[in-house]
């Protein structure tokens, strides 16, 4: 059984996961929309954000919106 972390730090993150954080702390959004906003497609968007989702970093809020946590948020 591995040790390591299981939680993203501010090293793990890809650039997609910033850019989506990005357009979250501007509030409320789904992945459609959040793709448009960051030019990945709507399918990466969904990937990176169950993710982070799993990380808490971002939390659902059922019919496919997600808001940050900013708390559990790593430092860049």
């Amino acid at each position: 059984m591995s040790t390591s972390a299981r939680f993203m730090d501010a090293d793990d993150m890809r650039d997609a996961d910033w850019a989506i954080v990005d357009v979250l702390r501007e509030g409320r959004a789904n992945a459609p929309l959040i793709a448009e906003e960051t030019g990945y497609s709507s399918q990466y968007v969904r990937e990176r954000l169950g993710r982070l989702k799993q990380d808490n970093i971002v939390k659902p809020l059922g019919h496919g919106i997600y808001e940050l946590v900013p708390e559990e948020l790593p430092s860049r």
